[in-house]
């Protein structure tokens, strides 16, 4: 009733003396203010962290008095909206940035994940584990005691106090860098007029309870947004519906997505660049092409996802090409196929008449491809199928069952017609094992697979061989390549920056150095024979963090093409229409704070496929590694 009274006597003053609506750049420009201000207050005013106020209800409420506003009665609007949200709170005394209380709900977490990691997989269980669950359980009841007596430590004290009783847990005492990544220039008396002044008294959020507030954030610090709506019966032709979901994405990536800073273009720019777009549109399909082109900016290839929505099938088509696809050589090559028609090796070069170079061009439009040079081994990992799993569908739709191919095959174009398929069975592959010797006396690791004993059996199986490659273009699990790293260094070394969600200052990261490692084993040796790493662009996120983990052991070498650059734990939140958006919301750094998003993890030894070895067969990359672990142990 409140919002309704006030924006009925917002509406009357802004009607009065004039007919027309102002022109439609000042409609534009009043709205791209509404979006930022409410953006801003969203996630720092007391009335919304508290929940006493609904964000979707106000911001709906208040977009037809700001979009039919003179250009100088906009910032007016907005100042009296926010008195009107009460006492803001920002004046009170600043409580605690990482209390104690809330490094015992994580240590909870962690502990309640890590049971129901050793009540499924039972039989799989090793020592390390078991090690590890009892020093969680000890960190547990150490941090939960000494919030009993002293709730409100900062960040910094609570890491010391990790390093001094837990040292491999905080084996190095983290380097602590508080660093901005959103643009609050805007917040100025020019562009805001009196409400400057109120927003500019922000200096972080106190210490209320947020289960209530849009964001909250989980025990790794990874924010979460369960108390944001759906909307899912919403009507499509509804401008404030529209501009909700355009302006609750463009937020959250400001003050969330940690990689803001290193995009090719200013996200500040691209909030009024689509505000046009979604007044323009009636539909589903202009409402959700918008976010997909939108989204796609942040480069956050494999790990920015929309879920729920119909807009590549309706524009790419329903039929798939039933083929994996691998980029060699500029190319987009044909890895594996269910069509007689298609054969491995195979070089796409127009589909359905187009050129391949046109379609790749109008996809990734859509996706968010790393960079250029990447794009397309991006595009045959991720294609415009629905996303899960990453690796068994077509990247080459059609909307017709018939899909014309012209390939070159051994030097000639050949047309080729195949049939599409809605959805086709999983390729045959062969079952990978955990670990294997091949005729030269060379280990083969793949940490996907699990197997009885875990890695202490694998190592010591393989303790005599010459050399070792551990396959990282396969997603590790978790546990495997942390435990493994203890038989590649004689102390654990750090690897990577993590960069978090600083809980009192959204658009703020903490950066922390990490080095994950299990506690030791009995049975721990380190193989000090040459160890290398595979990669390519399916190595992607955790293939990635793995990459890192293993690569500062002395005698590791990483061979391949560069990885793909999607790092970095993620989350998810609801947009208007029943959509949800996945992104990346840890941000991950090298040892000397370098760049890896995007850009991806360098090879030691670049090492590319190549159209020929597609065609025959050959693991080139594998190939590789064998000859430069003998090659090495001859030198030696």
């Amino acid at each position: 009733m409140k919002i309704a009274v006030f924006l009925l006597l917002l509406l009357a003053l802004t009607a009065c003396g004039r007919n027309n609506a102002p022109p439609e750049p000042t409609q534009y420009e009043n709205l791209a203010k509404l979006g930022k201000v409410w953006g801003f207050v969203m996630h720092t005013h007391y009335a919304f962290i508290s929940g006493e106020r609904c964000w979707d209800a106000e911001l709906l409420a208040l977009i037809p008095a700001v979009k039919n506003a003179r250009e100088d009665e906009a910032s007016d609007i907005l100042y009296e909206w926010f008195i009107s949200l009460g006492e803001d709170k920002w004046d009170m005394p600043m409580g605690f940035d990482f209390s104690m209380g809330e490094i015992a709900v994580q240590w909870r977490e962690l502990i309640t994940l890590f049971t129901h990691t050793l009540e499924t997989y039972e039989g799989l269980i090793t020592e390390e584990m078991l090690l590890a669950y009892d020093e969680a359980h000890a960190m547990y009841n150490f941090f939960s005691e000494i919030y009993q007596t002293t709730p409100n430590i900062d960040y910094a004290t609570y890491s010391a106090l990790g390093h001094m009783h837990f040292p491999r847990m905080f084996p190095v005492p983290p380097v602590v860098e508080k660093r901005p990544i959103a643009d609050l220039s805007w917040i100025n008396e020019e562009y805001l007029g009196a409400l400057a002044a109120h927003l500019q008294r922000f200096d972080g959020i106190r210490s209320v309870n947020n289960e209530n507030a849009p964001v909250t954030f989980d025990g790794l610090g990874v924010p979460q947004f369960h108390n944001l709506l759906r909307h899912e019966n919403m009507d499509f032709a509804d401008a404030g519906y529209r501009l909700l979901g355009l302006f609750r994405l463009w937020n959250t990536m400001k003050y969330f997505y940690p990689h803001l800073g290193i995009l090719d273009v200013e996200w500040n720019v691209l909030l009024l660049r689509y505000i046009p777009q979604m007044l323009a549109g009636t539909c589903r399909r202009s409402y959700e092409r918008s976010l997909f082109v939108l989204s796609s900016h942040n480069r956050d290839s494999a790990h920015t996802i929309l879920f729920g929505t119909e807009f590549m099938a309706t524009h790419f088509g329903q039929y798939l090409v039933p083929a994996q696809f691998i980029a060699a050589e500029g190319h987009l090559v044909v890895f594996q196929t269910l069509d007689a028609n298609l054969q491995r090796g195979d070089i796409i070069l127009a589909v359905n008449g187009t050129p391949m170079q046109e379609y790749a061009a109008e996809v990734l439009r859509y996706i968010p491809a790393p960079d250029d040079e990447k794009a397309l081994a991006y595009l045959a990992q991720r294609g415009v199928y629905g996303p899960i799993p990453r690796f068994l569908h077509a990247p080459i739709r059609s909307h017709t069952q018939e899909i014309a191919l012209t390939v070159k095959r051994n030097g000639t174009e050949v047309p080729i017609t195949l049939e599409g398929r809605r959805h086709h069975p999983p390729f045959p592959m062969t079952q990978p094992v955990s670990h294997k010797i091949l005729e030269n006396n060379i280990g083969v690791i793949n940490l996907s697979v699990l197997t009885e004993g875990g890695v202490p059996r694998i190592m010591h199986d393989l303790a005599d061989t010459c050399g070792i490659i551990i396959d990282l273009r396969y997603p590790p699990n978790f546990q495997y390549f942390l435990a493994i790293r203890r038989f590649f260094m004689e102390e654990p070394l750090p690897f990577a920056y993590i960069s978090r969600p600083v809980q009192t200052h959204p658009g703020f990261r903490w950066d922390a150095l990490s080095n994950q490692y299990l506690p030791p084993h009995p049975d721990t040796f380190v193989f000090d024979r040459p160890v290398v790493l595979l990669m390519d662009e399916r190595t992607i996120s955790s293939p990635e963090w793995a990459v890192m983990a293993l690569r500062v052991a002395p005698q590791v070498t990483v061979m391949g093409p560069h990885s793909m650059g999607s790092n970095g734990n993620v989350t998810e939140f609801p947009l208007p229409a029943g959509i949800t958006m996945q992104f990346t919301a840890l941000g991950v750094y090298t040892l000397e704070m370098g760049q890896t998003h995007g850009i991806g993890l360098q090879p030691d030894i670049h090492v590319a496929y190549t159209v020929r070895g597609i065609a025959a067969g050959r693991d080139e990359l594998m190939d590789e590694a064998v000859i430069f672990i003998l090659d090495t142990m001859r030198i030696q």
